[in-house]
């Protein structure tokens, strides 16, 4: 009886566990949505503005579009954003390589 009502609080903490990991993942991936939707903004605009695109994220700051770069959520950095500059295009991704919960890299569109 003891054994079963132990195994049954360990399966039930380990729920608990998976249950908040996974709460605390749709978190990060909100915020890292929120942060790409600025950066993303703050890009576009910098373009309009100027007919060019940024040579990196530390132009948004020294033109004044942003007070500072945001952290991407997954790597607890402001540093790690990856870019991709084709022509006038500026693209920045998450510099996570893990894999969302919709089974994509956070790296990639």
């Amino acid at each position: 009886m003891h054994r079963a009502f132990a195994v049954l609080l360990l399966f039930t903490m380990m729920r608990g566990n998976i249950g908040c990991s996974n709460r605390q993942q749709l978190r990060k991936e909100e915020s890292l949505r929120q942060a790409l939707l600025v950066l993303r903004g703050e890009i576009g605009q910098f373009i309009l503005d100027h007919q060019r695109a940024p040579t990196a994220l530390s132009d948004l700051v020294s033109a004044g579009y942003m007070k500072q770069i945001p952290t991407d959520a997954f790597t607890g950095r402001s540093d790690t954003w990856r870019i991709e500059k084709s022509g006038d295009s500026f693209e920045v991704d998450s510099g996570s390589d893990a894999v969302s919960s919709g089974g994509t890299l956070y790296s990639s569109r």
